[in-house]
């Protein structure tokens, strides 16, 4: 997936899909499927970061997609 077609899809969103809890699946070639709450879209690095609930990263990960909403939240305000 392109970085324009997945803010496409996010801004033509309907009402009922745009709140609510995200959770990242990842299928691993044994078969096995980790779930975690903790995802960061990372549009300058052109990546979704998952982090497993088990890892070091599992909360910087979470906290860092706050940070990435405070910047968008700052950048709307500059322009407006």
């Amino acid at each position: 997936m392109k970085k324009e077609e997945l803010v496409e899809i996010f801004s033509n969103l309907h009402p009922e899909d745009s709140t609510g809890q995200m959770i990242g699946e990842v299928h691993l070639a044994n078969g096995q499927v980790i779930k975690t709450d903790s995802l960061r879209v990372d549009m300058d690095g052109g990546r979704i970061i998952l982090s497993e609930d088990k890892s070091s990263m599992h909360e910087v990960n979470k906290r860092n997609w706050i940070q990435e909403l405070i910047f968008y939240k700052n950048k709307q305000r500059q322009s407006a």
